[in-house]
This record gives structure tokens, C-alpha cells and sequence, in this order.
């Protein structure tokens, strides 16, 4: 797990390495060590975290044994120990233990194909000085972050935006319609940034790059939505519960290999839980399990859960109390480390695990992120999934919807779905009702992210901020993420999980999950996204639907005696911070940094409307107050990324 960055010039010219300066801003990726390489068309850049070969043989950025590639790579490569078995048979030869070595002889064998044979997570640059291309490739689901610029005359990348925007040599402005975006998702989904011409490689896409064919577009290499069949698999439930059951513990098997120690980040729930009890089989120690709580333990706290199944377990548990004036005060610095402006009010309990396990000595840390993407953790994703799929066969429903789509209608429907008072059944048909009945929602899409609530919420509170610079948006430019078009009946489920591996998944929960454990220097590993187990799984359910069972009711099913039937059967709770508290003491010590900032300079808000945002809209409940966040979250983002 590294840091990476450096420039690919089309036309070869006398170039210098890259500077210490510029390697220093990704030490906090890579503080174990640091290289460059440089020829007349490259200039590559690396900072090491050692997990794998420990020795200067794994140093980067690395040159093939015949000297015709280089190579700097950020990431973990699974399956290296199979991959490099499988190559010497073939006659190759290696001279360290690295997975970097790895990588480097699979290109060389096997070409731009290699990467469909790595269980891993990956982003790397690699230059063939015979032919003068550059390959740029990124994992399946987007783990590891690879942002880049490109001119006429020079490719630009990097691990992050404090490293890259320093080598752009102009301050790139901000782009309304990604702004817009992140607003509505509180992430800028990729492949969009907030900055004009910067870009994120995309998830499972490649980039080959060469004089002749310099303005190249990203291509596509794998999707989840479309599955090969994975051969013989069981039609019978205990069958495919064993199915599933083998696969995980494969995967939590693989992402245990290291050469250093591997902790657990662990909640009361069943994700984590997991993972902790299949680690903890397969690790020769007691393995140290850290966890998160806040002062008096509230009702969402969960460290007593996480303990007693931790203790079962027989690890070693580190408890982490988060007060509330500890993240107001550390707030800039978050913002920092974050890199992306990504208002996930969770992010600060995120970052205080890995910064624990770093105090610790801990280097690789496993966490269930993935589990409720692949397995249906969320509500409103099945909601999404039948309500498409209603659609798809009764497209009368739209028409006679029509009487609700009033905003007086849609308030008293939202109220009757969110009122937990309301029985469970009228709720479903309320929210159905109500997500039937909104004409936002583009026609020749599938409807998505309007159930989930901060999206929608979003329409009516930006209107009341926005200036001269966003006013020339079109009324659906937050849903060109999820444009991926109409799907027929069958197909709705795994297109739905398409969707939110490409929004949520990619941007939000695995960008926030790298930033602030590698802002520590600590290596975040996720088996539920292991290719073989997702495969498994959407092959499985592409025989037998699955979203209609229930939240996560293959994986419950799937753990009895591998988890204590209460963890098993409890609710999801999700990561739950005294958020009303810790966005309302931002706001308050923050918000005056819009007054005089770049989004108001800009024309992305409305000078004359700031004073009342900031005073009313917080009042309005959690819609306003969620909004007025993500504005000072963001103008501290420009603050802290753009300007420094």
C-alpha cells in the first residue's frame, strides 16, 4: 500500500525527478520509503508502506528484470503467491517476494489482460519504454484512488488531489455540475471531480495511453452487473448458504497474507463480525480488535456488543471514545486528510479506528465495508430495486400516480414513511407511493437515488442558495451518475447493485475508507469485495433473486454457527455519531468562512443569501442542517486541497 504520483510527457523532452517536495505530500500513504524514476517521457514517483517483502527488493518505483518496464503501484495483489507460481512455471524469474514483481511479470506475459487475473485492489502507472505507452488501470470496485490531468503535451497522476494540484501549474477552477452533484450525494461520484479537467480513472477501467493514440477514453474491463457464468453452482438453499459461507472465509483467508501484523475493525454488527470470526480462525495469535464509542454511552454506542463477540473470539480489544469538541476541533484536519470533500457524517469514527490501530503498530487493518452493497444492507436499495421493477410491468402505475405528485401530497407521504409509529405495510406503500409519484426522475432511467432522503432533499434547499454560476444547469444533471438506462424485469436487481457500486460504494465508502486509514499509514482490507466472492454472488442470484428475502438474508443465513445467533439476527444499526451535535458545532465555529470564500467568489452561492442560510436553514431541521454542512465542508476543502 503506497502513495503514487508523476507526469507522462507525449513527446520526449530533458526532464528532472520529481521533488521531495512533491514525494512529501503522499508520505502519509508511504512513510516507510520513497524512490522516483525518471527517462524522456516519464517521471514516476513512490512512497512505500511495507506489507509484503520487507526489503529493498519490493522498493518502488520498480523496472523489469529486462529493464523494458516501469512501474509505481499502489494496492495489494491477493493472489500474488498463485500468480507467481503460475509464471515461473512459465520460465519467468523474480528477484524479490513482492506482489509489485508480480504485477510487473503478469504485464509482460500476459499484456493488458493481467489485470482480470488479480484479486486485489489496485491503481498503478506502468510505461513500456520499447513501445512509449502508458498503462493506467484501477480494482473492480474502486478501492485505491487514481486521480489524473491531461493537456495536449502531458498526463498528470496521482494518488490524491494535495498531490496532484501542485502539478498542474495553474489552480484549476470549480466545476458547477460536479459541485451540484455533491450537493445532492454528498460525494462527487466518479468519474467527476470538483476541479475542471481533473478526473478519477473510474472503477475497473484502464487507461493506455500513447503518442498516436494520446486523447484515449477510459475502458471498462469488468462489471458487476455483468457477471460471467461461474460454471456449476447450487440451486438448493443449504447449497448456495454453503456456497457463500466457503467464499468469504476464502476471501478473509487471502487478505490475511502479510508480513506484518493484521488487526480487525470491529461493530456490534454483522459485517465486522464476520470478518472478525473467520480472521481470527485463520491467524496464528490473538488478533487486536478496535472499535468506537462516544462519552456515556448512548444507545447507538456499541462497544459492549463489539467487546463480547471480540472476547468470544478470544482477541484483544482497543476501545476509542469520540467526544463531540474533539471533532470540531479537529475538523480542518479532517477535511484535509480526506482529500475529496466527502460529508459523510461518519468519517471522523472512520478515521479514529485506523488511527488507533496505528498507535498500536498496527499496519494492515480488515473492516466488513462491502457487506451491505454486495449482500442488500440498505432499505432503500431493495425499495429501489421493486419499485423498478413494479414499474417494469405495470407502467399504468405511473399514470395513476398522478394525483400524488403535489408537494402537499409528497410532504404528508414522507412524513407517513419516515413516522415509526405507522405500521410497517402502510410505510412500504407510502414510500412506494411517493417515489412512484416524483417527476424529477428522468423517464429513460432507472429510478435510484430518490429514495434515499438527503438526494431529494437537496432540490428544494439549493434553490435557495445558489448563484449567477449554477443557474445554467440543466434540471437533471444530478442524475447522470446512475444514467445507465432501462433494464427489463430480470435484470433490475443487478443493475440496482451496478448503481450503487458506481455512486456510493466507489466514492463515498471507499474513497473516505482509504483516505483516512492510509492518512495514518495504515492498510484498509475489505473481503467482501473480493472478485470471486461477488461473482459468486450475483451469479447465485441472477438463478434466485434474493433482494425480496430480506435485509442481508443470504449472509445471515449464510453465518449461523460461525456468529453467536444475537449478532446474527440483530438489526442493522449502522455507524451512528451524535451527528446533530458534531454538524451544528462545525457550522457554528466554521460557517463565517463562506462570507468571504471561493464558492461565493465564484458565483456557486449567492453572496446576499449566505447570512440567511446559515442562519435559518440549520433550523429547518435535519434536511437544512445536513446542507449547510456540506457547504462549509466544502469551502474548507478548497481551503485546505486547492489553495494550499
Amino acid at each position: 500500500m503506497c502513495g503514487i504520483v508523476g507526469h507522462t510527457h507525449r513527446n520526449p523532452v530533458l526532464l528532472q525527478p520529481l521533488s521531495a517536495e512533491t514525494l512529501s505530500r503522499l508520505t502519509h500513504r508511504g512513510p516507510d520509503g520513497s524512490g522516483v524514476y525518471t527517462n524522456a517521457h516519464i517521471q514516476f514517483g513512490h512512497t512505500r508502506l511495507s506489507i509484503i517483502d520487507l526489503t529493498d527488493a519490493g522498493c518502488q518505483p520498480m523496472v523489469s528484470l529486462d529493464g523494458r518496464h516501469v512501474l509505481t503501484y499502489n494496492g495489494e495483489i491477493y493472489n500474488h503467491l498463485e500468480l507467481r507460481a503460475e509464471l515461473e512455471a512459465m520460465g519467468e524469474q523474480f528477484l524479490s517476494h513482492s506482489d509489485t514483481e508480480v504485477l510487473l511479470v503478469a504485464y509482460k506475459v500476459w499484456g493488458q489482460d493481467c489485470i482480470k487475473r488479480f484479486r486485489g485492489m489496485f491503481a498503478f502507472a506502468l510505461w513500456d519504454n520499447a513501445d512509449k505507452t502508458l498503462f493506467l488501470a484501477r480494482d473492480r470496485c474502486g478501492e485505491k484512488p487514481l486521480f489524473y490531468h491531461r493537456d495536449g503535451e502531458r498526463l498528470t497522476f496521482a494518488s490524491e488531489l494535495k498531490a496532484l494540484v501542485p502539478l498542474l501549474g495553474t489552480r484549476p477552477a470549480l466545476d458547477p455540475a460536479a459541485v451540484d452533484m455533491y450537493l445532492h450525494y454528498q460525494y462527487v461520484p466518479e468519474p467527476f471531480t470538483l476541479l475542471a479537467g481533473v478526473h478519477k480513472l473510474p472503477a475497473a477501467h484502464t487507461l493506455f495511453l500513447s503518442a498516436e493514440n494520446w486523447l484515449a477514453e477510459p475502458q471498462r474491463y469488468w462489471n458487476v452487473e455483468d457477471i460471467a457464468d461461474t460454471g456449476p453452482l447450487p440451486t438448493d438453499t443449504p447449497g448456495t448458504l454453503a456456497c457463500i459461507r466457503d467464499r468469504l472465509e476464502d476471501a478473509v483467508k487471502v487478505t490475511l497474507r502479510a508480513d506484518v501484523p493484521v488487526a480487525v475493525a470491529l461493530s456490534g454488527g454483522i459485517d465486522s463480525g464476520a470478518i472478525a470470526a473467520l480472521a481470527q480462525k485463520h491467524y496464528p495469535e490473538p488478533m487486536h480488535a478496535f472499535c468506537v464509542g462516544y462519552p456515556g454511552r448512548p444507545p447507538y454506542d456499541e462497544r459492549h456488543q463489539a467487546r463480547a463477540l471480540a472476547e468470544s473470539l478470544g482477541m484483544i480489544v482497543h476501545e476509542v471514545e469520540l467526544p463531540v469538541e474533539r471533532f470540531v476541533d479537529f475538523f480542518p484536519e479532517l477535511v484535509r486528510i480526506m482529500d475529496e470533500p466527502i460529508a459523510d457524517p461518519a468519517a471522523f469514527g472512520h478515521y479514529s479506528v485506523p488511527k488507533a490501530a496505528a498507535e498500536h503498530g498496527i499496519k494492515v487493518l480488515l473492516t466488513g465495508i462491502g457487506g451491505d452493497e454486495v449482500f442488500w444492507g440498505y432499505p432503500w436499495v431493495t425499495q429501489t430495486a421493486a419499485t423498478n421493477q413494479l414499474l417494469s410491468t405495470n407502467p399504468s402505475l405511473q399514470a395513476l400516480s398522478g394525483w400524488a405528485t403535489s408537494p402537499w401530497i409528497q410532504r404528508h407521504l414522507g412524513t407517513l414513511v419516515k413516522h415509526p409509529k405507522i405500521p410497517a405495510r402502510i410505510r412500504h406503500w407510502a414510500e412506494l407511493l411517493r417515489d412512484l409519484a416524483d417527476t424529477r426522475s428522468p423517464s429513460n432511467q432507472l429510478r435510484f437515488y430518490m429514495a434515499e432522503s438527503n438526494f431529494p432533499d437537496t432540490f428544494g434547499l439549493k434553490s435557495k442558495v445558489y448563484g449567477n454560476a449554477m443557474q445554467v444547469l440543466p434540471l437533471d444533471n444530478p442524475f447522470r451518475p446512475t444514467n445507465i438506462g432501462l433494464r427489463s424485469y430480470e435484470h433490475i436487481p443487478a443493475a440496482t447493485i451496478r448503481m450503487l457500486f458506481e455512486t456510493w460504494l466507489a466514492s463515498n465508502a471507499l474513497s473516505l475508507g482509504d483516505r483516512v486509514s492510509m492518512g495514518v499509514g495504515v492498510e484498509s482490507r475489505l473481503p467482501f469485495l473480493d472478485v470471486q466472492l461477488i461473482e459468486t454472488v450475483m451469479a447465485l442470484r441472477a438463478r434466485t433473486p434474493d433482494h425480496h428475502l430480506g435485509q442481508k438474508a443470504w449472509l445471515r443465513a449464510a453465518l449461523k454457527g460461525i456468529l453467536p445467533d444475537e449478532v446474527v439476527i440483530r438489526p442493522k444499526a449502522g455507524f451512528q455519531p451524535p451527528v446533530h451535535e458534531w454538524l451544528t458545532g462545525v457550522i457554528t465555529a466554521y460557517g463565517e468562512i463562506l462570507y468571504d470564500g471561493e464558492l461565493a467568489a465564484e458565483g456557486i452561492l449567492d453572496h446576499g443569501k449566505i447570512e440567511a442560510a446559515l442562519s435559518d436553514l440549520p433550523k429547518q431541521g435535519w434536511p437544512g442542517l445536513f446542507f449547510v454542512y456540506k457547504l462549509v465542508l466544502l469551502e474548507m476543502w478548497y481551503r485546505k486541497i486547492v489553495m494550499a
